[in-house]
Formats: structure tokens, sequence, C-alpha cells
């Protein structure tokens, strides 16, 4: 008798391994880029990923300095590395009104996914982060889903299904 067909759970993106209800921002209150960034990093240090908040957003607002890391569509993806962040995080951040972002197609962010890493000779995952989360947010639909998802559990859920499409 032959067995019953079962489901192989999918493994966990890179993207999705990384992400922690403690760093989600169910709702920006800033509407500018920089007061963003700040809250977004401060969301960091109270999590403990930093104790050097200043020195974190210095190398945000270094990265945004060489161009915006708003990539259009109402995503943004700041970055960079730090000796004073311990291990690669990703911050996801919403707001509904949107941000001021100078992103590439002129319009306001929605979906902010921070992301900060220590400085490594060679990290194949950090740009494998970066275009996971690019890959993930790349259709509409999935982007509603995230903005209208009611909690961290339901974003998540909302990105893995983005994942397996």
């Amino acid at each position: 008798m032959p067995s019953a067909p079962y489901a192989v759970p999918k493994p966990a993106t890179a993207f999705e391994s990384h992400l922690r209800e403690h760093l989600f921002i169910p709702e920006l209150r800033s509407r500018k880029k920089q007061s963003v960034l700040e809250e977004m990093v401060d969301a960091l240090a109270a999590a403990g990923v930093t104790r050097h908040r200043d020195a974190v957003l210095g190398v945000l607002c270094q990265r945004e300095s060489l161009g915006s890391t708003g990539i259009g569509k109402g995503i943004a993806v700041p970055h960079g590395r730090s000796t004073f962040v311990s291990e690669r995080v990703i911050l996801v951040a919403r707001s509904t009104k949107g941000v001021e972002f100078d992103s590439v197609d002129g319009k306001p962010v929605h979906l902010c996914f921070l992301m900060a890493a220590p400085p490594m000779d060679r990290d194949p995952v950090y740009l494998q982060l970066l275009a996971d989360i690019v890959r993930s947010v790349r259709l509409a639909r999935t982007r509603e889903r995230i903005l209208q998802a009611r909690d961290f559990a339901a974003v998540r859920a909302a990105l893995a299904q983005a994942s397996g499409e």
C-alpha cells in the first residue's frame, strides 16, 4: 500500500530567518527620512542590537548620502555595516500615511526594511538578504498584504507566501 503524500515544509529564506517580532514597528510615527531612520535605530537600541545609536545612525545616513535606499513602489531598504552591531538584523517598519524618503520614483515609502550588520570581509549573506528583501516585496499584492496585516505573524506569513510565489 503506497504511503500518503505529505507536504515537505519549504526551508525559510535567509530573509525570513532574520525576521524577529521585537524588530517590527507596526506604524512609524515619523514622516521624513531622517526622523524615520532615527526611529528605527532607536528601536534597534531598545532591542539591545546596539548600544551605540548615534554611530549606527551615522552609518545609515552616510549610506543615504550616496543615494537613496528608497527603491520605489513604496519600499525603502536602508542598510549599513557597523562595528557597533554584533549580528545581522532586519527591522521591518510600516507607514500607512507614507514617508518622504527621496525614493527613485518620487513616491512615499510605506514599507521599510532596515538591515544592519557587522563589517565582514566575506559575507555573501548580506547581499543575499538585500536581494531576498527586494524579491519578497516585488509584487503589489504582497506589499498590500503586509500593509493590511494585523500583527507581526501576519506580516511574516505574507513574506513567506511571497517567497513561494
